[in-house]
């Protein structure tokens, strides 16, 4: 039951941080929540598909099927996160001037949607193979539930905790946390690329497992929030490293980008009366 407790937890709350920072974002920039629940639908229909179409994957790319639509789910995932960061600090700016409310909702539809792909269909396989086939279904659904109260807890305080800030601070922050998560799904996918054979490997740089090990809560904790791996290799460092500087850059740019706006009082005016 703890594994399962402890498994599930981790996928729980990668989903659920994404969904509660997005949340709070999404009511920070003045948007309703009815893009949510087709967002859920679409991301737990995509990965039921995906968890039925599993063996097929798999036997795709010379047998590394799996690993390589895993990396593209994630890389996708921090390129969404990217875009978020880049709307977030346009509203941080100069709030209700620059508004982008399709491209807005566009963005956090599809954030959820993969997240809810990814993290759905792992827990799905988990509970197919450790609940049905070995026939422990009592232990994993036990953890699972506990695992999943934990996690949508954590990420019920989370919003909370972010809805408390003015709407300026509240975009900053989700920022920092789409960063950082962001970076840490970059990381992961380096991973499945290496195992692919799509990027280079080397030996692990360092080897923090007696500090922190993987298997530990407190690990399966950290690889939620910031990919944390135990011994990365290079390719790892250097994704999370650039994922987090093309975060940065889209934030500036962000800014930067209202910046010209402001200056210019007739696309000030063009925009209010679009409204």
């Amino acid at each position: 039951m703890t594994s399962a407790l402890i498994i599930v937890l981790r996928e729980v709350l990668e989903a659920v941080l994404i969904i509660c920072m997005l949340l709070a974002s999404s009511s920070a920039l003045g948007l309703r929540f009815r893009w949510l629940p087709p967002a859920l639908f679409a991301g737990l229909t995509g990965a039921l598909i995906y968890a039925l179409s599993l063996e097929d994957i798999s036997m795709a790319f010379e047998g590394f099927g799996q690993e390589i639509v895993n990396a593209v789910i994630l890389l996708l995932i921090m390129l969404l996160l990217l875009a978020h960061n880049f709307l977030a600090m346009r509203e941080f700016k100069a709030p209700k001037i620059a508004r982008l409310p399709a491209l807005s909702l566009l963005v956090l539809s599809a954030t959820i949607a993969m997240a809810m792909v990814r993290e759905g269909s792992e827990i799905y396989l988990y509970v197919y193979s450790y609940g049905v086939v070995a026939g422990d279904m009592t232990s994993v659904l036990a953890g699972g539930a506990i695992g999943t109260g934990i996690g949508f807890s954590l990420g019920t305080f989370i919003y909370y905790g972010l809805r408390t800030l003015s709407a300026r601070h509240c975009l900053l922050f989700s920022s920092i946390m789409a960063l950082v998560i962001g970076a840490g799904m970059s990381s992961q996918a380096a991973l499945f690329l290496a195992q692919a054979d799509l990027v280079p490997t080397s030996e692990p740089l360092w080897d923090s497992s007696a500090l922190v090990a993987e298997s530990s809560l407190l690990g399966e904790l950290l690889q939620a929030v910031i990919g944390y791996e135990a011994s990365p290799i290079a390719t790892q460092v250097v994704m999370f490293a650039g994922a987090l500087l093309l975060s940065l850059a889209a934030m500036g740019i962000g800014i930067f980008s209202v910046r010209n706006i402001s200056a210019n009082p007739g696309a000030i005016r063009t925009h209010r009366s679009n409204e």
